[in-house]
């Protein structure tokens, strides 16, 4: 087995004792996954202001929940839940503010896994609403695979550029 053998990974629901770990991970996937599509200097503002450890700590301590994809306790993936900021929610709803896997781990089901933990942690809401980057094919499709369907458009700020986001909503399934 290698270090980054996927079957040797665990997710785990996140506290707010993780949020150092949250914010290494959260820096990590979102810089391998835009650096180079949008401007330096917006992304590092970003990553300041949305990934800092105490953001990240105050959003847990108010009801956020995360869940973290480890192996041998270094973070590679994370997924956080929120109450949503999106102008297309309606009551009932509730927002995958973020999904990010290093890409060395794409395709190895560590994403499913993630998603699966964050839908688990849905329950009971009606809808699971997501805004994605309008030209973030690959995660469109995994999101389409997962049964979203596009129901609105933003705009989306990424440390003072505005990008172009969809967004995407599925019904929660009750149980």
């Amino acid at each position: 087995m290698t270090a980054h053998d996927p079957t040797r990974a665990v997710v785990r629901e996140a506290c707010a004792d993780d949020a150092d770990r949250l914010s290494l991970v959260a820096d990590a996937t979102f810089l391998e996954t835009f650096a180079g599509m949008i401007c330096g200097d917006a992304l590092v503002a970003h990553c300041e202001r949305a990934h800092d450890p105490g953001f990240l700590r105050d959003l847990l301590a108010a009801g956020a929940r995360a869940w973290l994809a480890e192996i041998d306790r270094a973070p590679i993936g994370y997924a956080l839940l929120i109450e949503p900021e999106l102008e297309a929610a309606c009551d009932g709803d509730i927002e995958l503010k973020k999904i990010y896997l290093l890409s060395r781990f794409h395709g190895s089901g560590l994403a499913r896994r993630l998603f699966d933990a964050a839908l688990a942690g849905a329950a009971g809401r009606k809808r699971l609403l997501l805004g994605v980057k309008n030209d973030n094919h690959r995660a469109i499709a995994f999101y389409t695979k997962q049964g979203f369907r596009q129901i609105a458009t933003r705009r989306f700020d990424v440390g003072g550029t505005l990008y172009d986001d969809v967004v995407l909503a599925r019904a929660i399934e009750r149980t």
